[in-house]
């Protein structure tokens, strides 16, 4: 039986995510990632909670995101360029960045503050906004950053926060079991 895992994230409106997916085709041809991020799975996570001590542990965050995050408005984001997280030649982490945003930082905070408040250890590395697309580098050839495209400019609108338990046997893996709407 696999373990579950939560965090909370942003989705991407359906949209943008094909947008996402048919910008990589190409390169997932290429067969160069161990795996690739189901297009229904792309997100921008917030934190990551990993596994509660108890379901009140789940149902505290849920709650105070219901109420500290009532008065937060909607707002867009902009997609910037592809980026790698590990060694430069043979990546852990292909992924999207997002331009800095104030409101994002903000609505981070706040849901980090919460998670923490709920007993959660958090990562405590600078917050780097992104959407992973791909995973683990298994080519023999180096990684090229100077050969991929620059990203089709994309905004979308962040109109909600979510609670997503991880099912990582199953296809998309990432479930919202509680949204928060923003105003």
């Amino acid at each position: 039986m696999t373990m579950t895992h939560f965090f909370i994230g942003i989705s991407l409106e359906e949209a943008i995510a094909k947008s996402i997916y048919d910008q990589t085709s190409l390169l997932r041809e290429e067969k160069q990632f161990k795996s690739w991020v189901h297009p229904l799975d792309y997100h921008l996570t917030l934190a990551f909670l990993g596994h509660p001590s108890s379901e009140d542990q789940l149902n505290q965050v849920k709650k105070d995101l219901e109420r500290n995050l009532a008065s937060y408005h909607s707002f867009d984001l902009q997609i910037t360029e592809f980026q790698t997280f590990g060694r430069p030649q043979s990546p852990r982490i292909f992924w999207l960045g997002i331009e800095e945003s104030e409101k994002l930082a903000e609505l981070r905070s706040e849901v980090y503050q919460i998670c923490q408040d709920a007993g959660f250890k958090l990562d405590e590395r600078p917050f780097a906004p992104h959407i992973t697309v791909a995973r683990k580098w298994i080519s023999e050839k180096d990684f090229l950053k100077q050969l991929i495209p620059s990203p089709e400019k994309l905004s979308f609108k962040v109109t909600a926060v979510d609670l997503f338990e991880s099912k990582l046997d199953e296809v998309p893996k990432y479930h919202s079991i509680h949204n928060v709407m923003l105003r």
